[in-house]
């Protein structure tokens, strides 16, 4: 009986489980931007406001790592929001991905943005 409670509880909260940035990256980005700056000034601008932006008085993470093919991804902790940033032209082109939608999401667009 025990095991059968364990594996119910366990098929329970998998089903809770945020989706991985691979799994938000194929469901797409909830904006694309594009910018005049090189997609390695962008990151680091990216990194430093979302690391900087408080939230519930303290500032979580932000970590910034060579992307996947070229570019640089740019996420907080638990992974639910992020940018994916591609060289593009002379430019940059930024994809800004949510996990959770909620002001907070609305909040780290405003940063991004601020970094174009």
């Amino acid at each position: 009986m025990r095991i059968l409670i364990a594996a119910l509880l366990g098929v329970m909260l998998a089903g809770c489980m945020a989706p991985t940035m691979n799994e938000a990256r194929q469901e797409g980005p909830y904006k694309v931007l594009t910018s005049s700056k090189s997609d390695a000034a962008l990151a680091k601008c990216v990194q430093y406001e979302w690391q900087n932006q408080p939230i519930f008085g303290g500032a979580p993470g932000a970590t910034l790592q060579p992307g996947r093919d070229a570019g640089y991804t740019v996420f907080t902790e638990g992974s639910q929001y992020f940018v994916d940033i591609q060289p593009k032209g002379s430019g940059s082109e930024v994809k800004y991905y949510v996990v959770v939608g909620n002001w907070i999401a609305n909040k780290r667009l405003s940063a991004l943005q601020g970094c174009l």
